[in-house]
């Protein structure tokens, strides 16, 4: 009974591809390929389903010179994998999107290529700090959490991190601030 409606996660990665079937995009190949990741084209963003969100650093990035634009479309994979995994509606055998309904037996009931994620109803938002290779900066990430507690995030999902990280880091201290404010942070150790 627990499907993420009126939730709003933000998802701190590599962007998300916003045309998959599992956001209730098209799934068209065609749809992801003539889509330039560096401008928004009409209608294309946000959708239904990936409400929000923005580009910190462009393609090109790496912990370098960012280039931020206003398209958070993943060029990685990463941050969708993620995306889909915490919020992504299920896409059929047949590639079609699942609506439900999320009930064991409903779901149960279906051949899925991709599974509904844990909370199919919630809303996601695309904060993307990596360019299509590479790795990100503290800075880009403090930026990235602190625009998502502005835009009424409820969840920051953060599936990225590094060894060594000390609890009074600038993102780890963002990310303190951020649930000081009543956003809960879900972030890779």
């Amino acid at each position: 009974g627990f499907t993420g409606a009126g939730q709003k996660i933000a998802v701190i990665d590599t962007g998300i591809d916003y045309t998959h079937a599992d956001f209730g995009g098209s799934g068209d190949p065609a749809d992801f390929t003539g889509n330039d990741g560096t401008i928004v084209e009409a209608g294309s963003f946000p959708t239904a389903k990936v409400v929000g969100g923005r580009d910190f650093v462009g393609d090109d990035y790496d912990a370098d010179t960012p280039a931020p634009d206003a398209d958070p479309l993943d060029c990685n994979g990463h941050g969708t994998h993620v995306a889909g995994t915490a919020a992504g509606y299920g896409v059929l055998a047949d590639g079609s999107t699942y609506h439900g309904p999320y009930t064991s037996a409903a779901v149960a009931a279906h051949t899925f290529r991709v599974a509904p994620g844990a909370a199919p109803l919630a809303s996601l938002m695309a904060y993307r700090v990596f360019g299509c290779d590479g790795s990100a900066d503290t800075d880009v990430v403090v930026a990235a959490i602190d625009q998502a507690v502005a835009d009424g995030a409820t969840v920051i999902n953060m599936s990225l991190g590094s060894v060594y990280g000390r609890a009074d880091d600038p993102d780890a201290l963002a990310c303190d601030a951020a649930m000081l404010a009543g956003t809960m942070v879900v972030n890779a150790a």
